[in-house]
């Protein structure tokens, strides 16, 4: 990673017309207003990760080109969440579709459609020793086109009558796929076992 010392690498390819300044602003609004929700985080986490890639979709759609599809069946349900300009049934270069995830490389998506991914990798600190006034932080932020080939499905175990999850796809070798789609990293973390650690040694997690 070859980042400057605000934490962008501005050598990461991102979507047509999408600019770093638009993604900064959007980070910004996700820490700002995910912290009134943070009793989500602790009842539900993947709840909390769902509103935080729809934070980021509704950051993205007043600050970039990038715009929800004017059904809302669509832009709340379906692939992908934003396009640019907004157009309808948009080609894969224009799609945009944006997650919410502690996880620090894994992605799993009820689709497998080609398209850019913006992933929001938080962490939650009650005790805002990361960021003063701030209770989540987006600790890393990854911008990358995948394929349909870069996704593998990992079918539900769910029974009939009984329930379970619903049918997902996870990405292949993750690590190495987002090692090279970091757009942002927080200066102060690092990873250590796996973990978003304050560079001093203090884990996050």
């Amino acid at each position: 990673m070859t980042a400057d010392a605000d934490g962008f690498d501005r050598q990461v390819l991102l979507p047509p017309e999408l600019k770093i300044g638009q993604v900064r602003e959007a980070i910004d609004y996700i820490e700002r207003e995910m912290g009134d929700l943070i009793e989500v985080y602790f009842e539900q986490t993947n709840v909390f990760s769902g509103l935080v890639g729809i934070f980021g979709a509704r950051a993205l759609h007043a600050l970039s080109p990038y715009k929800k599809h004017k059904h809302p069946d669509v832009a709340q349900q379906r692939f992908p969440d934003l396009s640019l300009g907004g157009k309808p049934n948009p080609p894969p270069e224009h799609a945009l579709e944006s997650k919410g995830t502690t996880r620090p490389w894994a992605l799993q998506s009820h689709y497998n459609h080609a398209g850019w991914y913006i992933v929001w990798r938080y962490l939650v600190d009650p005790t805002e020793t990361i960021k003063a006034g701030r209770k989540v932080v987006i600790w890393r932020v990854d911008v990358a086109f995948l394929g349909e080939d870069d996704w593998k499905y990992e079918g539900s175990k769910a029974a009939e009558g009984r329930g379970g999850r619903t049918h997902t796809f996870g990405i292949k070798l993750p690590a190495s796929r987002f090692a090279r789609a970091i757009l942002y990293q927080h200066p102060k973390i690092v990873l250590r076992q796996g973990r978003p650690t304050l560079a001093n040694g203090e884990d996050q997690t």
